[in-house]
């Protein structure tokens, strides 16, 4: 079993097809990219970062760095913007570089009010531990990253503490170097000045990941359109004690293969008001997992199959997993259960509907102790090998089902 997760104790020339999601759709249909208030140009910027032969320049006017540190000319670049603004004022970076060992935590920090436009790839070559992380937000608010690469293998791709206000445009990130922490995007409340608060993520597109790609610990409003995941020793997206998330996909594959994390997970109190769109998960280690006092939860429009699980609810209250196909997993289709721990109340008010479910071990199983008053609803059941449906509470409703 995979225990709950924790926040860290730790202080602290590549061009894409930018994907086209709802967030996008909606600021373009009303034209409002390059015209909402306080927010950047996208045909303007106020500091540049540029290479020629092996020097860096950053300059904001005139030339506020030359020297040979990749990341200080963009450190040097966003401390040079306007003390004090009250506007965002935008940092455009123009080739790829590379981020060295270091024997300290080492990032580029971004105040208040910064857009970072990134047209190359940032490449991590840290020889040591795992030290640096690429961009780092704390205690700030108004910040946006409208692009990024990072390969290699950084501590986090990006960590965004006790922020407001964050937005992150197209994220990609190829991981495959990573071998102890190695997580794509954090979002915590770790920056000691509260929770993080409306943070958004329009695309992200993570693989290789030694942990998780995409994890928020201790957020209010999350807005994200897209995570896409492919080889990650966790999960595909993990939400912990975050509320008011909305998700429109993940596409996980191999997400902690063979292991107990999930293309999908919430976890430690996670919730009320969250939803995802579309679930599509292949060859994790579970689907989808809810545990630990998640509540509030739905789950449309899945598509599980060769995971060691379909989808473990445990110890959550008050969530729908409605449509899809859960199929040729190794386990329970889907396994509705409460722990005999009393940290977290016990698994109840949990629907499962109108899902084809097959070629699993058990279809959906109910365990115990204390699970309760949950809804089977609608589902047409084929070809699971020990029993389509089996369950623990005799509040449970089973109705409407079918079977082949």
């Amino acid at each position: 079993m995979v225990g709950d997760d924790v926040p860290s104790s730790i202080e602290t020339d590549h061009t894409a097809a930018t994907p086209v999601t709802r967030r996008r759709v909606l600021l373009g249909g009303a034209g409002l990219l390059a015209g909402i208030v306080g927010t950047a140009s996208a045909s303007s910027h106020d500091a540049e970062v540029y290479q020629t032969g092996s020097t860096w320049y950053a300059t904001n006017g005139g030339t506020v760095y030359s020297g040979g540190s990749y990341r200080d000319a963009i450190q040097a670049a966003v401390d040079s913007l306007t003390d004090g603004r009250t506007t965002k004022e935008k940092v455009l970076i123009k080739n790829s570089g590379t981020f060295t060992a270091t024997e300290s935590l080492k990032s580029v920090r971004l105040d208040s009010y910064t857009v970072i436009d990134h047209s190359g790839t940032i490449f991590v070559d840290d020889t040591g531990e795992d030290l640096v992380v690429p961009f780092e937000a704390e205690n700030v608010h108004s910040v946006e990253i409208q692009n990024l690469r990072v390969e290699g293998n950084p501590r986090y791709g990006l960590w965004i503490k006790s922020c407001s206000d964050v937005a992150l445009g197209t994220i990609e990130m190829s991981l495959h170097e990573t071998t102890d922490i190695g997580l794509g995007i954090r979002v915590d409340d770790s920056g000691g000045s509260g929770r993080t608060r409306q943070f958004s993520l329009e695309y992200a597109s993570i693989e290789g990941a030694a942990h998780h790609a995409v994890e928020t610990y201790g957020v209010d409003g999350v807005d994200i359109g897209t995570v896409e995941t492919v080889d990650t020793g966790g999960c595909g997206l993990l939400l912990n004690d975050t509320t008011d998330a909305t998700v429109g996909t993940v596409n996980a594959t191999r997400a902690d293969q063979g292991g107990g994390y999930a293309g999908f997970r919430c976890a430690n109190d996670c919730g009320p008001n969250v939803s995802l769109g579309e679930l599509r998960a292949i060859d994790c280690g579970r689907g989808l997992f809810t545990v630990s006092g998640s509540h509030g939860i739905t789950v449309s429009n899945v598509y599980i199959e060769g995971c060691e699980s379909g989808a473990l609810i445990q110890d959550t209250q008050n969530t729908t997993v409605d449509g899809g196909t859960i199929t040729g997993n190794v386990g329970e289709g889907i396994r509705i259960d409460s722990r005999s721990s009393d940290a977290h109340p016990h698994t109840r008010d949990v629907t499962v509907r109108n899902l084809q479910i097959d070629n699993n071990d058990y279809g959906v199983y109910e365990t115990g102790p204390d699970t309760e008053e949950n809804r089977i609803l609608n589902n047409n059941f084929c070809d699971n090998a020990t029993a389509a449906i089996e369950t623990y509470a005799t509040t449970t409703e089973v109705t409407g089902n079918t079977f082949c």
